[in-house]
């Protein structure tokens, strides 16, 4: 009997699963209902008939369709649970023209939201532009996983993502957002952030403690790394790459048991990383590359193994190669350079009383040197004037300090130029502000430090001459190279009405120029009053230039793609700082792959660029001028026309990124045409024609895609028509997706798939 009723048991249970299977496989099979049908081809019309939905209204069911890498659709219960869309629209200068004028997210989503049992939601590369309306979007109560990366997004984050609590992907990678981020740690499912490529910031986000994947590359989030980052036990994958980070970074981070990749690489991250830091065992990638690091690596992060991969250049390790000067890192606070304590204190911790000691006794070691060092230039600057009146320092800026009188008491004459408003100056401060600092500061120089660097302005070291300028290579007393620029100044300007002008000289440092560090005014022996010429004094950089590195093998390290890619996006950068840092901006530069020049990091710096120009009115109209002595074509010119002086570097830059592409020059208007014929058909009609014209040297290093885009950008860059070509933010961001794009193919290990052997 025991036996009878445990079989009834075992088949009554066999019974009701068989009813429970049946009766889901009923609910997954029932066919869409036409309201979702018509919303799924509604939107389809929306995204502009994408090719990824062209089986969209050939099909009884929507459902049915079986899912591709382009599109899956994938419903329950008759509802639509799942719309994922992958594009080919790859970013270029006409964004908008992708899809019609009339677009609207907002009626996207709106749309959208008539899909109420959507759980996942994957819009990628279709060309989408506008703002994110938030509230459409918090209306998808039941979204999980939502991603919306490589489209044209633009304007402030959505508040309303801080209330999705459903939400465990949020992907809005390579879009154009910006301002702050809220706090997002209140979703407590939220596993997946990535928010890279935008231009949010400054403030570091909030997240919660599920995260394991944190993607913020490539915006501007600015500060300290938070301390609650190393409380984040699920994280595996960290990037925060391409930031302006500054301060120590919390060692305990690295020892987080579950990463894996940890990227915060071009920042301005300094100090020490202790001795102590350790590594979880399962951390395979670490690049700190590109920051102000010192001292030693810890041993976790001194060898590359088959496990792990550690990428540390540009920062000043002692132990490690291609670092810089010590000098580079050094300047700087004493908290960003000496980390606090973490964790228990050590074996021969003094206590509080002894760290707050020892930190007292070096701010006042730090304080008396600074004393003293300043007490000695006083001294030698006082000496210097009187020994060599001819040599003029920097004035004080007229704000802080009243005008002197001269000539007996009168008042200089009224300066009609305006060298640059309050607004524009306060502009150029902040633009120059980033990433300087691995130039040596800005100072005055004497005659005669300039003169015993150039064995007196000997021709020896004479590089070229002109009749209004002499170019000159230094070497100062600390063993550091110059170069030395002597442009003469128009009779009319005297030592006080250069004082601001030389204020915005000394602002143009970036990381990507050949940055002025200093100057000499030398004023008329006859006229102390008026300045005669101007000695403007650049760093040197001796690695040679782009082209060298892409032809002379013998010599040069071959740049394969991706070091190509990094070193286009250099120049990209320095243009875009040379267009903003004044009013009107710095164009019409000399831009071409010769004075292109390459550091021992191989970090890309323009050599050639002009000098800010002075607005100034005449007969109601706004000219541009220069205060040196230049060609008499070429020293003024329509405010106007800085909209096409923009555009004739982007031209330039073009003719560069050919060069890049091909690894060979375009020595005429024939041979330019013919090539961007050839790889215009290349794009258009057979990609293994564009590898093939790729330069030979960088075959097996590129993905298509890359290639393809950074083709694409030059292609327009070079239009014949200055309207049609894009403005440098737009070749940045395509050069930067060009990375991106490179980085996850180099990732992936498909060579086999991506390129011809």
């Amino acid at each position: 009997m025991a036996s009878s009723s445990s079989s009834n048991k075992h088949v009554t249970l066999l019974l009701l699963l068989l009813l429970l299977l049946s009766v889901s496989t009923l609910v997954a099979a029932q066919p869409l209902v036409s309201s979702q049908a018509k919303t799924l081809l509604q939107v389809r019309r929306l995204l502009g008939f994408p090719a990824a939905l062209a089986a969209l209204p050939g099909a009884p069911d929507p459902c049915a369709l079986p899912p591709t890498p382009a599109l899956t659709i994938a419903c329950a219960g008759g509802q639509v649970t799942e719309l994922s869309v992958l594009g080919d629209r790859v970013p270029d200068a006409a964004w908008r023209a992708v899809l019609p004028s009339n677009f609207s997210a907002d009626a996207l989503f709106t749309t959208l939201t008539r899909l109420p049992a959507l759980s996942r939601l994957s819009l990628v590369a279709l060309g989408l532009w506008g703002a994110l309306p938030g509230a459409k979007l918090h209306r998808l109560q039941a979204l999980q996983a939502l991603n919306l990366s490589s489209n044209y997004f633009y304007g402030t984050f959505p508040e309303q993502f801080s209330r999705m609590y459903s939400l465990q992907s949020l992907v809005l990678s390579r879009n154009w957002l910006n301002g702050t981020v809220p706090p997002l740690s209140g979703l407590a499912f939220l596993d997946e952030l990535d928010l890279g490529h935008n231009r949010l910031g400054p403030v570091f986000p909030e997240v919660g403690k599920a995260v394991t994947r944190l993607v913020l590359a490539d915006n501007n989030f600015t500060g300290k790394i938070p301390a609650e980052v190393s409380s984040l036990g699920q994280l595996q994958f960290f990037d925060v790459s391409g930031n302006r980070l500054q301060g120590w970074i919390p060692s305990s981070i690295f020892a987080l048991p579950a990463l894996r990749y940890i990227n915060l690489a071009r920042n301005q991250l300094a100090g020490q990383l202790p001795a102590s830091t350790a590594c979880a065992d399962v951390l395979a990638f670490v690049d700190v590359s590109a920051n102000l690091l010192t001292g030693a690596r810890p041993a976790c992060m001194r060898v590359n193994s088959s496990t792990r991969t550690v990428l540390d250049a540009g920062n000043c390790f002692a132990d490690a190669k291609l670092q810089r000067p010590s000098t580079y890192c050094v300047p700087g606070a004493l908290a960003a350079v000496l980390p606090p304590p973490q964790g228990n204190r050590g074996e021969h911790g003094g206590g509080k009383g002894g760290e707050v000691g020892m930190i007292l006794g070096i701010v006042g070691g730090v304080v008396a040197g600074a004393l003293l060092i300043a007490l000695v230039m006083m001294a030698v600057l006082r000496t210097a004037r009187r020994q060599h009146p001819e040599a003029s320092v920097l004035p004080k800026s007229p704000l802080a300090t009243p005008a002197t009188k001269a000539n007996g008491g009168k008042a200089p004459a009224k300066v009609t130029q305006k060298i640059v408003t309050p607004a524009d100056k306060r502009h150029a401060s902040q633009a120059a502000m980033v990433n300087t600092l691995e130039v040596p500061a800005y100072r005055v120089y004497t005659l005669e430090e300039l003169q015993e660097a150039t064995n007196n302005f000997g021709s020896s070291n004479l590089i070229r001459s002109c009749p209004v300028a002499k170019h000159y290579n230094g070497q100062l007393q600390d063993g550091s190279r110059v170069s030395i620029r002597c442009l003469r100044l128009k009779p009319k300007y005297s030592p006080q009405s250069l004082t601001q002008y030389m204020e915005i000289i000394s602002k143009l440092r970036h990381r990507h120029l050949v940055s002025i560090i200093g100057h000499c005014t030398v004023v008329d022996q006859e006229n102390p009053n008026i300045a005669s010429s101007v000695y403007l004094v650049s760093e040197c950089v001796t690695n040679g230039s782009l082209r060298s590195h892409l032809t002379e093998w013998r010599k040069r390290e071959m740049l394969k793609w991706p070091q190509r890619v990094s070193a286009a996006i250099g120049v990209a950068r320095g243009i875009q700082f040379l267009h903003d840092v004044t009013a009107p901006g710095i164009a019409q530069n000399d831009l071409n792959i010769d004075s292109i020049l390459l550091d021992k990091t191989l970090t890309s710096k323009i050599s050639n660029f002009n000098l800010p120009m002075i607005t100034t009115s005449k007969n109601g109209k706004m000219f541009a001028e220069t205060p040196f002595a230049v060609n008499e074509d070429n020293n003024h010119g329509s405010v106007q026309s800085a909209e096409q002086g923009n555009k004739d570097d982007i031209y330039q830059l073009g003719l560069i990124l050919l060069e890049v592409i091909t690894g060979k020059p375009t020595d005429s208007r024939k041979e330019l045409d013919s090539l961007k014929a050839q790889l215009s058909e290349a794009l258009a009609e057979d990609p293994d024609m564009l590898k093939d014209m790729a330069d030979p040297t960088i075959r097996g290093t590129f993905a298509v895609d890359s290639l393809s885009t950074v083709t694409e950008i030059a292609l327009n860059c070079t239009a014949g028509d200055p309207s049609g070509r894009p403005s440098i933010e737009d070749v940045l961001w395509n050069l930067q997706y060009s990375m991106q794009v490179q980085d996850g193919w180099a990732s992936s290990e498909s060579l086999s798939l991506s390129t011809r052997s």
